[in-house]
């Protein structure tokens, strides 16, 4: 009898060599669900653990570095940082996660240098599941990949098969599991998956009684991803290092289709500043200055907040107990069309804003 590992390895050789097509899509989608499921039997197979990796998230928000060994990860983190991660021209010079500090438009943003991925890290090997781990919990994870632009599917892949989702967003997809009574689904018109591939992927995922709520227009990788459990979407750069080197244009080019894609070179310098500011957009931060009450604004260490932030955050993050004696707030601030506006705890955030607490007491 076949092995996990062995079925496991039979459904990617298949994946790999079918066309994907209109006529092939249902097939694939179920060839993906028996994927997921053993993969996420072989995972519960596996024991986890070991040391080096618990570095507790501080700052604003946190960044993964994450990529094939030698690839420039360390150097990038001492470009970025105020960091000296150890710097080697040989595989595995990180051994451990080194974290640094980004500091950036009045942000601090924390940036891990992880140990590098290999093939089947995402169940154990080379450590992979403890990095995988970190990875889980970052706001923002950047591919550092070298201009030869290679195995950045494997990677993709990796991360996916850890259940980590990059560049997608959770679609609105809900489910009541049953005792009895079948499988029944109620979706909208426009979702692009049959009803009959719906049961076979839920009968992959040992689903056969239940209420099925897709509120959406979703695909089969979509519903896989939800049914998975301990999916994780996670917004990802691209960052091709070593771009001093000569390099095909073409092959760079082709890495938009997995997201937005940054050309730097750490020895160089080049394209540092260009990388800081892609990852502050990404991240959707807003500085939010607060007015004391002399008058004076502190504009050296701001707030700071993600975008569709509301003033509650503000006070809650000051004093708890001042929600109880809040008023209402007054905000200024250069995206303001009018000079000043008295807003209550649910009005929403703009970056640069200046906050002035108004209290009962």
């Amino acid at each position: 009898m076949a092995t996990i590992q062995e079925r496991i390895k039979e459904l990617e050789d298949e994946l790999r060599n079918t066309e994907y097509n209109k006529a092939t899509q249902k097939h694939i989608g179920l060839l993906k669900a028996k994927l997921s499921r053993l993969e996420g039997d072989l995972m519960s197979q596996k024991k986890g653990g070991g040391e080096g990796f618990a570095i507790p998230k501080s700052g604003d928000a946190t960044v993964a570095l994450v990529g094939f060994p030698n690839v420039g990860k360390s150097s990038l983190l001492n470009d970025l940082t105020d960091q000296e991660s150890e710097i080697g021209n040989f595989a595995f010079t990180t051994l451990r996660a080194v974290p640094g500090t980004l500091n950036y438009k009045g942000a601090q943003i924390q940036i891990l240098d992880l140990p590098g991925i290999i093939e089947n890290a995402s169940v154990g090997s080379g450590r992979g599941r403890e990095v995988l781990s970190m990875v889980r919990n970052a706001d923002l994870i950047l591919i550092v990949i070298d201009v030869r632009v290679k195995g950045v599917e494997k990677i993709v892949f990796e991360l996916q098969r850890a259940g980590i989702v990059l560049n997608r967003r959770r679609k609105n997809i809900g489910i009541h599991r049953n005792n009895t009574g079948g499988i029944r689904i109620q979706k909208p018109r426009n979702v692009n998956i049959e009803e009959d591939q719906i049961k076979e992927i839920l009968n992959e995922f040992r689903i056969t009684n239940c209420d099925l709520y897709i509120r959406e227009s979703i695909d089969s990788d979509d519903l896989i991803d939800f049914l998975r459990g301990n999916t994780v979407y996670a917004k990802a750069l691209y960052v091709v290092n070593k771009i001093d080197l000569p390099h095909s244009q073409s092959d760079i080019d082709e890495l938009s289709r997995f997201g937005k894609v940054v050309k730097v070179s750490a020895s160089s310098h080049t394209g540092i500043e260009e990388l800081k500011e892609a990852i502050y957009q990404e991240l959707e931060l807003i500085r939010v200055y607060l007015r004391e009450k002399s008058g004076e604004i502190d504009m050296e260490r701001p707030m700071v907040l993600r975008k569709g932030a509301v003033v509650r955050e503000v006070v809650r993050k000051i004093s708890r107990e001042m929600l109880s004696s809040f008023r209402y707030a007054i905000i200024t601030g250069p995206a303001r069309k009018q000079s000043e506006l008295r807003v209550g705890l649910n009005y929403e955030l703009l970056d640069q804003d200046v906050l002035t607490i108004i209290s009962r007491n």
